[in-house]
């Protein structure tokens, strides 16, 4: 039931004990490994669509590392492609599941199970389409003003930046200028959508002049491709969003 076969997610060193695995296809996304030296555990974000799950678990042995040793899931926002992998993953580690984390807004979202906040909007598409059974999870709550100790060598701060969804966060690291920033902003001038539910456009573009007030070097979307020039594709993408904002 879990482990439908996609191409293997090529994982990628993206700076030290810091990885990048590509999304596959069919509304998957972009996975980030952390390796905790200090504990030897795993620290993944965001949780793809459940049918990539054996993908990123033969990427991660490539590399040498196993999905059993995932003891922590970060989450950037509610929807299909980041958060369907969760439901095969804990079941697959239910003898020792690994903590949840997102954003009050979706760890709600997660905790009751609500099914339209997952599949937002006409998308044509279901759960049973992924193998996956939507059902009530734990999920512990993050608020913008924590500063998470994601591990004991990535210590990470917590913006609320909606606009492409109503519970999208971004995770900062400003020792190793790190960005996750979810679906809010990719490379290349591009961003995340507004037209789903709950996206509002204003948000969006005021959440994507925020991050660009950050001093990133490291630019990990959920989607397309990384940077290691993050400034100049968040000021591409800021541009961007504003050239559109201003014809509404």
């Amino acid at each position: 039931m879990f482990f439908i076969g996609q191409s293997t997610k090529t994982g990628k060193e993206v700076t030290k004990d810091l990885y990048y695995f590509s999304e596959n296809q069919m509304l998957d996304c972009n996975q980030y490994l952390m390796h905790d030296t200090q504990n030897d555990e795993l620290i993944l974000f965001d949780a793809g669509n459940g049918k990539s799950l054996n993908s990123l678990f033969e990427g991660m042995k490539k590399l040498g590392f196993s999905y059993e040793n995932i003891t922590k899931i970060y989450l950037t926002h509610e929807h299909i492609d980041h958060v369907l992998g969760l439901y095969p993953l804990m079941e697959i580690l239910k003898n020792d599941p690994p903590e949840i984390f997102a954003y009050t807004v979706t760890a709600k979202i997660l905790q009751e199970g609500k099914r339209n906040k997952i599949f937002p909007g006409n998308l044509g598409i279901t759960p049973e389409m992924f193998g996956v059974d939507i059902k009530p999870l734990n999920v512990i709550e993050l608020t913008p003003s924590d500063t998470v100790n994601i591990a004991s060598n990535f210590k990470f701060q917590i913006f609320h930046t909606p606009g492409h969804s109503e519970g999208s966060i971004v995770y900062y690291e400003p020792n190793k200028k790190i960005l996750i920033p979810g679906d809010l902003v990719f490379i290349g001038g591009s961003f995340g959508r507004y037209d789903f539910p709950d996206g509002s456009l204003k948000k969006l573009t005021k959440s994507i002049e925020f991050v660009n007030t950050l001093d990133v070097k490291y630019l990990l979307p959920g989607h397309m491709g990384i940077s290691n020039e993050g400034n100049r594709e968040i000021e591409y993408s800021t541009r961007m969003v504003k050239s559109i904002s201003s014809y509404f």
